[in-house]
């Protein structure tokens, strides 16, 4: 299903014709016989599956493919006239900016304020410009206090917005974002996307962005083009998109009101066009008359052993204090939830609970085993730790190097360890990756390789930090099927997360960490519903349609078709 080509007297930005790119050392085609056309003043979604290409296109735009990342290609690229083959990636940076899925692989200096002058000075910017420019991109991202901190200060979400200044400092007309929302909180989420609208809106700068999650902006975007195996398989506006029937069922992540009203609509709803937004769907749903069967919805308790205790628990680094008097405890089988604003202390608390860190007061223990008299290696039998950063797992040549790593540091029979390779590769889709090099995959296949070398051990406490981060929505719904199973199993699951739907999907019990500090640590949905950030997309709906009988503590779509009949 595709759109005609554009009209209304714009001329295409970036012409892609008969495009084909096969990295070296591969014989599968990354892009395949790709033809788009973009105009001057868009904004472009891209979507799609996992290691579908969406990055590989990107690339294309500024030279990169096939300059930097070498492979046989064929076809045409042409970006404001200039043929990308024959021009370097250097002078396609002064028309193209690129903000890359992994922050770190961008940043060339050690510090915020250098690292937003770099790219400047290599354009023999005059200082006062280089000076101008500077303050301009650390006000419009909103990091003016970051300016003298070093890159190994910064939490995840604060290097995404480093690099976010770096590429608006050089003033592109086309700006080309990889998935830059995917480690920011929810506050920090929207602040960047309304960004993007405004220069997109005010500016006329040209937006390219990848995302999986797309209810944080398919409201905002022209036009949405989703790349599987290699091809552009849509090319369409948002209202076509959702009107058909076929893609709200095809696999896509389309936001949770959209997958709520098909379902409303399987049910006999008839609305004149689909709502694309909460307020859209407020507005449209206000008069529906609905036969609703009150529900109570009940959280899961604490139910089993103690399995990890902190007490009066405090950390800091050498400029400030990270964590400050936790204490909590867990038991077997809970779904605990972490989230809090970037640069809270989550990556610190987690990283407390396996002896990664020493508390410099109070204790944490596991399994009654105080952190501080173990080593991180024994711990691990106990505690599996999934990175936020997949990089940090990857050492082995091949994916199924990586894993059996894994296995023959934990307590696996030796016989075992072929049937458990297996089974995880099949269940993460890693089969056909098992001989590939991990760091030649892109950033959301990278994350299941990490997720499936620590879950192979079966360790009883689980902490996963950013887990879905690249993912798409099919692989985010097996991975919540996993930890279901494994939480079902007696597994204590502890998961960082910025992704709320996730949260008021599969968790039990959600804390809220601020300034190194827990002010929350509640049952799920008496902390989500109502929130003003913190909330589930259904949930700001369900609030409002009280009067029609449904429940204002409802978290989900399925929660929601529980009450309606």
């Amino acid at each position: 299903y595709c759109l005609p080509p554009l009209s209304g007297g714009k001329s295409s930005l970036i012409k892609v014709r008969d495009f084909s790119f096969t990295y070296n050392g591969t014989s599968k085609p990354a892009l395949k016989n790709i033809d788009i056309d973009i105009v001057d003043g868009e904004f472009i979604l891209i979507t799609g599956p996992s290691g579908g290409g969406k990055s590989t296109l990107c690339r294309c735009f500024n030279g990169l493919v096939p300059h930097f990342y070498g492979g046989n290609v064929s076809g045409a690229v042409n970006v404001q006239g200039m043929d990308v083959f024959n021009n370097s990636p250097r002078e396609m940076s002064e028309k193209v900016g690129m903000v890359f899925q992994d922050p770190e692989n961008q940043m060339v200096t050690t510090g915020v304020e250098r690292e937003i002058a770099f790219g400047l000075e290599n354009l023999g910017l005059p200082v006062n410009l280089i000076s101008r420019r500077i303050e301009e991109a650390l006000d419009t991202v909103g990091i003016s206090n970051l300016r003298f901190r070093n890159h190994n200060e910064l939490s995840g979400g604060q290097k995404q917005k480093v690099a976010i200044a770096s590429a608006l400092a050089l003033h592109p007309e086309i700006l080309v974002l990889d998935e830059p929302t995917s480690e920011l909180d929810p506050q920090s989420a929207e602040e960047v996307l309304s960004l993007l609208q405004r220069l997109n809106d005010e500016l006329g700068i040209t937006i390219i962005l990848v995302e999986h999650r797309l209810d944080r902006l398919m409201h905002l975007v022209d036009r949405i083009l989703v790349v599987s195996n290699g091809e552009i398989t849509i090319n369409s506006t948002p209202r076509k998109l959702i009107d058909n029937e076929n893609y709200i069922n095809d696999g896509l992540g389309l936001p949770p009101i959209v997958r709520l009203i098909d379902k409303l609509r399987n049910k006999g709803l008839e609305l004149d066009s689909l709502p694309i937004t909460v307020k859209e769907a407020r507005v449209a749903l206000q008069k529906t008359v609905f036969n609703t069967s009150p529900v109570v919805f009940n959280s899961n308790g604490k139910t089993g052993n103690n399995l990890l205790m902190m007490e009066h628990v405090w950390f800091a680094y050498e400029d400030r204090v990270a964590v400050r008097d936790i204490s909590l405890s867990v038991n077997s089988g809970e779904f605990i939830a972490v989230i809090g604003r970037n640069a809270s202390g989550k990556t610190t608390f987690a990283k407390l609970l396996n002896g990664l860190l020493k508390p410099a007061k109070g204790k944490v223990t596991v399994k009654g085993i105080d952190t501080k008299n173990s080593s991180v290696a024994d711990l691990s039998r106990s505690i599996g730790y999934v990175f936020q950063n997949p990089n940090d797992h990857l050492f082995a040549d091949t994916v199924e190097a990586e894993i059996l790593l894994s296995l023959l540091n934990s307590d696996v029979a030796k016989q075992e360890i072929n049937e458990a390779i297996n089974h995880i590769l099949y269940q993460f889709n890693l089969v056909e990756y098992r001989n590939t090099y991990p760091r030649y995959l892109s950033g959301g296949e990278k994350q299941r390789v990490a997720l499936a070398s620590v879950l192979v051990t079966r360790p009883e406490i689980v902490i996963l930090d950013e887990p879905t981060r690249g993912m798409d929505y099919q692989l985010k719904q097996e991975l919540v099927e996993i930890l279901n199973n494994l939480r079902l199993q007696g597994t204590s699951i502890i998961m960082i997360t910025h992704d709320i739907e996730m949260v008021a999907e599969c968790a039990d019990r959600v804390i809220l960490l601020s300034e190194g500090e827990i002010v929350v640590d509640d049952k799920k949905r008496d902390v989500l519903s109502r929130a003003l950030i913190f909330s589930p997309q259904i949930n700001r709906l369900a609030q409002s349609l009280s009067h029609l009988g449904i429940a204002g503590n409802t978290l989900t779509v399925e929660e929601f078709m529980e009450q309606v009949s």
